[in-house]
């Protein structure tokens, strides 16, 4: 067939194809942005694909270096999203985006909490362009128009209905049924029915069939009005009919009674009625039925103008131009940040509204039948039909809303955000709700210049970030962020070491940008100390700043964060295989654990996976080239379709889109192993059952293909990738909880890899947990990567870059140990290039040591162990070494010795109770020095039992006096808690903050040595002895430099250098 000589895309998506490769209008400022047509793929004409040069023009990647490494510029840096009241003092802000900038922080987002007034706006950004700081705008005019009426009539409604019972030969006369009821978690408000001949007044739907009362936009405007949309009369399957549960429904039976309202009005939208009386008489067969009458009517849901068509999108545009002034508006070009939406249905995120003006219009001519008999299906809690079909009637509404979404708001948004040299930034995941779908969100994902997740709504599940990285991975656009790190009722208690843990989790899942949650401004006029912030001193999410005693060390976590960034935007994602979905229902992972993928064999193999839906199996870059999909990209090595995806509906996972099975059965003809787990798709997701039996043909021949496997559980796929010669890229060989990213620079001849040691997969307290400790346990095992070349370390703490100097190379494979602590994550680079990194690579190394390791020494490669003996190296050049290493003291234990503790205090410098405002922002930082004979955490110290702040530890050791540079020392500091620095003998150290662990070889000298450990707290101590919230939640953290902490000597022997051995 042709698919197996070119691409076989469906139709117009060729043209498209083209437009999209088209030059666009450079925008002014010289730092023009390429403007990128929004290409219409796939079945739904909603994905906005490019080449990776076109997404990189606005969404810049950095090209790693030894010197961009070390020094990560602002674009690699964690943005922080701002929070401030209407009070803001525009000298403050111009402060605190100073403080953002000494801090690491290369993004500001600002709306939320109060949207900035002209006068606080051009303060933040003449004080951000100054800065380099990128600002993005959120909330304001650019999503509420000051004055917009909920019952405006392009303003944002849903769907909304009343219902009454009329018996068989009954009928019904009176008030149309009032629009009491909605989709799941929304409400109505209420009315009257109409009177039915025996059982007097026609009762309005069960209280829990789907929600009642009012509505409008989180304690915002009611609606005060609704537009009659339609008028049915349909049978219920059983009689009576259920007063709870979903009503089934006779399909067949479904009558159009509109036309028979009468007592119309105009009052509303675009002239349509408000009001209606109707007279029907219910059929008398057959006898004993009963019916429902359901009017139908369409309301206000939020204060703001409707994302479904193209008058709500001119009126929200109208909104930010009149709301942004003509010197804001040049200060926003200088700046070339981005406008954000945030996830929330009311934020525009991602909206679930049931209706629009023209949704009746829009779907017909979409999906060729007619949406107002069906409408019952839309209502899941409260009506389903007997033929099946209710699912199906909703799964193609919800194609069509994500379509007419994205298509006449987020493409022309995109386009008018680059009259501001700026771009657009969405969070498409939803609200995470059990019931109530969204849109697909791999199209969503693929079709904004940055999407973002929030890793609350994630639950912390890895899982749950793939699908918006899979569209990324497929369209090539770097910028992948996350809203972190909220946790329910953790304010002031969350900690540096719990962000950098979850942002391991979230770099594993894709994300290639932080955005912390959130950064609150000082003070305000009802808040006491340590200031202003809008979640409260126990509530949600966390107050990051100088209030925070660790936010003196945001600068080495940011810079830490960067450098991930950085290498994490490097060349193409490789990801192993490739899992269809097509899905509309995103759960709360937080608290139900859902993961699309559930079984945790795979990835525990060392797989990774990505989630295309039918747009990405669209895109011209789909194809097969030798056995590989999307060669040029991801290169995935198998296509897997899964019937136990979870979650099971909406559209079930046994259904597929015809297109969709041909494209497949063209993949495994092309050579692409292809494997089914569990059933085979049955059926199409639409309301197309007469194409069932088509698709079922065409899988048919799917799983005659020889490059076609099948297996019963999601848990079996493992084995059978290894079974067809399919191993992962970075390889444990057994067993592991290594979970892996890999980056591609085919221009670099470099590879990347990102491991993560994963602790607990599903936390079991979220959504209020917190990482710190670590969990899980630590791993060391050799692991296989794909690639050539030489294998470098990429140390994201210090900034260096050194050779690993001991590995094995073959088959196109670098084989080499990794060690991690719990929780805890390497960077290692893998390139052919000698001077990629500009460190060389010694001429040979070791392949094979009985020593602990082999590491570089400044031009030599040394064998080290913690004891005197012999050990034996094997070099890449095929010689035999032997070195011999000395005596080595005996591990030195730190945690019982005399430790002089000076610490800080953080308190209020005013009467807690009493002290708001700008004086209740100022901190008093008590001196505290104590000496201890024990390491312990603070609240066993009775000078810091109910402390906040810092503390620096100092002791002292001694090492022999016949210590040589041919000795060293790893130094174990244990538990601290949380941020902390090290010095040696007056010397900065780098540590890992997760392991607490550091190399002291270079710093260690005979005699006496010093040893410093600086550690910062949270405020959560302090606060819970001043606030009943904060104590209420009876968290008290166990502070400071805890242990055991250790002293493990080591010694060297010289098996290579520069200068021959």
């Amino acid at each position: 067939m042709g698919c197996r000589n070119r691409a076989v895309l469906l139709p117009g998506v060729e043209v498209l194809w083209r437009m999209m490769r088209r030059t666009a209008v450079t925008m002014a400022l010289g730092s023009a942005l390429l403007l990128l047509s929004v290409a219409a793929v796939g079945q739904n004409g909603k994905v906005a694909a490019a080449a990776r040069s076109e997404w990189i023009r606005f969404n810049p990647v950095t090209r790693l270096t030894a010197e961009s490494f070390a020094h990560p510029p602002a674009a690699d840096q964690p943005w922080v999203r701002m929070n401030m009241p209407a009070t803001a003092d525009p000298s403050e802000l111009q402060a605190e985006i100073q403080d953002l900038h000494g801090k690491g922080i290369g993004g500001v987002e600002v709306g939320q909490g109060a949207f900035p007034n002209l006068e606080q706006l051009v303060a933040l950004l003449k004080a951000a362009n100054q800065a380099g700081i990128k600002v993005s705008l959120s909330h304001g005019p650019t999503q509420n128009p000051p004055g917009y009426s909920i019952d405006g009539d392009n303003a944002r409604k849903s769907l909304f209905l009343g219902k009454a019972v009329v018996s068989a030969g009954a009928t019904f006369e009176g008030p149309l049924p009032a629009p009491t009821l909605t989709q799941g978690g929304r409400g109505g408000f209420g009315g009257a029915g109409g009177r039915g001949p025996a059982g007097g007044r026609g009762p309005a739907g069960p209280p829990g069939a789907g929600g009642r009362g009012g509505a409008g936009g989180r304690g915002g405007p009611q609606a005060t009005r609704a537009t009659l949309i339609a008028v049915l009369a349909c049978r219920c399957t059983k009689s009576p009919c259920p007063e709870t549960g979903p009503v089934e429904l006779d399909r067949s039976s479904v009558m159009d009674v509109t036309a028979s309202v009468t007592a119309r009005n105009s009052d509303g939208v675009l002239g349509g009625t408000t009001a209606g009386q109707l007279r029907w008489t219910a059929p008398s067969s057959p006898a004993g039925a009963q019916w429902q009458v359901v009017a139908f009517w369409s309301r206000g849901v939020f204060a703001q103008p409707d994302p479904f068509s193209e008058e709500g999108y001119a009126e929200l545009i109208e909104s930010m131009e009149k709301g942004l002034s003509p010197e804001v508006k040049e200060l926003l070009k200088a700046n070339g940040g981005d406008f954000f939406y945030d996830s929330h249905s009311s934020d525009r995120g991602s909206p679930d509204d049931l209706w629009t003006n023209r949704m009746a219009e829009e779907f017909s001519s979409r999906r060729h039948y007619s949406l107002l008999p069906n409408l019952p299906a839309l209502f899941r809690e409260i009506f389903d039909f007997n033929d099946g079909s209710a699912a199906r009637i909703r799964n193609d509404f919800y194609a069509v809303r994500g379509d007419i979404w994205l298509e006449k708001q987020i493409a022309p948004l995109r386009q008018w955000v680059r009259k501001y040299n700026s771009v657009l930034r969405v969070q498409v995941e939803g609200e995470a709700n059990m019931t109530i779908p969204i849109t697909d969100m791999v199209a969503a994902a693929a079709a904004v210049d940055r999407p973002e997740h929030e890793s609350l709504f994630v639950g912390d599940e890895i899982d749950n970030y793939l699908p918006m990285a899979s569209a990324n991975h497929m369209t090539g656009n770097p910028w992948y962020s996350t809203e972190c790190c909220a946790a329910f009722g953790k304010s002031y208690a969350q900690t540096f070491q719990d962000t950098v843990i979850r942002m391991h989790r979230s770099f594993a899942g894709g994300i290639t940008r932080l955005v912390y949650h959130v950064y609150p401004y000082h003070d305000g006029a009802a808040w006491k100390w340590p200031g202003y912030h809008n979640f409260g001193p126990a509530g949600f999410s966390n107050a990051w700043g100088p209030r925070e005693p660790y936010w003196v060390d945001a600068r080495l976590y940011n810079d830490y964060f960067a450098r991930i960034q950085q290498a994490l935007t490097q060349g193409d994602a490789k990801t192993d295989v490739a899992v269809y979905m097509q899905n509309y229902l995103y759960p709360p992972s937080q608290v139900y654990k859902t993961r699309h993928w559930g079984d945790t064999r795979l990835s525990e193999a060392g797989y990774t996976r990505d989630y295309l839906n039918p747009d990405m199996l669209n895109l011209p870059n789909a194809t097969v080239a030798v056995k590989r999909l999307a060669a040029n990209g991801p290169a995935y090595k198998a296509l897997i379709v899964d019937s136990e995806q979870s979650p099971p509906t909406d559209p079930v996972k046994t259904s597929m889109p015809i297109a969709v099975a041909r494209k497949i059965l063209g993949y495994a003809r092309a050579g692409l192993p292809v494997i089914v787990v569990g059933a085979p798709p049955d059926r199409t997701p639409g309301n197309t059952p007469e194409a069932d039996r088509a698709l079922e043909t065409v899988i048919a021949d799917l799983l005659a293909e020889h490059s076609v496997s099948r297996v019963a559980h999601e848990a079996d796929v493992p084995d059978k990738l290894r079974s067809l010669g399919i191993r992962p890229a970075a390889d444990p060989g057994q067993p592991s909880s290594l979970l892996s990213i890999r980056r591609r620079d085919d221009a670099a001849r470099t590879d990347y890899y990102f491991f993560y040691n994963q602790g607990i997969v599903s936390p079991p307290d979220e959504p209020g947990t917190l990482f710190e400790p670590a969990t899980g346990q630590p791993v060391e095992r050799e692991v296989s990567l794909e690639g050539r070349g030489r294998p470098y370390l990429l140390d994201p703490w210090s900034g260096k870059i050194t050779p690993i100097v001991q590995f094995t190379s073959s088959g196109g494979r670098v084989t080499l140990r990794i060690r991690l602590s719990r929780d805890n994550a390497v960077l290692i680079g893998l390139t052919e290039d000698p001077n990629r990194f500009g460190v060389a690579a010694p001429a040979a190394y070791v392949t094979k040591t009985d020593a602990t390791e082999a590491v570089m020494d400044q031009d030599r490669i040394v064998i080290r162990a913690p004891r005197a003996g012999t050990y034996n190296a094997t070099l890449s050049t095929g010689r035999s070494v032997r070195g011999a290493i000395a005596s080595v003291p005996a591990p030195i234990d730190l945690t019982r010795v005399t430790w002089h503790v000076a610490a800080e205090d953080w308190q209020p410098a005013n009467p807690y109770a009493t002290t708001f405002g700008p004086a209740a922002a100022e901190t008093r930082k008590a001196r505290v020095a104590i000496d201890l004979s024990e390491l312990k955490p603070w609240p066993e110290i009775p000078e810091l039992q109910n402390a906040s702040g810092l503390a620096t530890y100092s002791t002292d050791f001694d090492l022999p006096s016949d210590w040589s540079t041919l000795m060293g020392a790893r130094l174990s500091l244990g538990e601290v808690f949380d941020s902390f620095t090290l010095t040696v003998n007056g010397q900065a150290v780098p540590i890992d903050q997760i392991g607490a662990e550091a190399d002291l070889g270079p710093y260690l000298k005979a005699g006496r040595n010093t040893i410093a450990v600086r550690v910062a707290t949270t405020l959560n101590n302090r606060l819970a002895k001043l606030d009943d919230d904060v104590a209420n939640r009876g968290l008290v953290q166990p502070y400071g430099l805890v242990g055991p902490v250790v002293l493990t000597p080591y010694g060297q022997a010289v098996v290579w250098s520069q200068t021959g051995r």
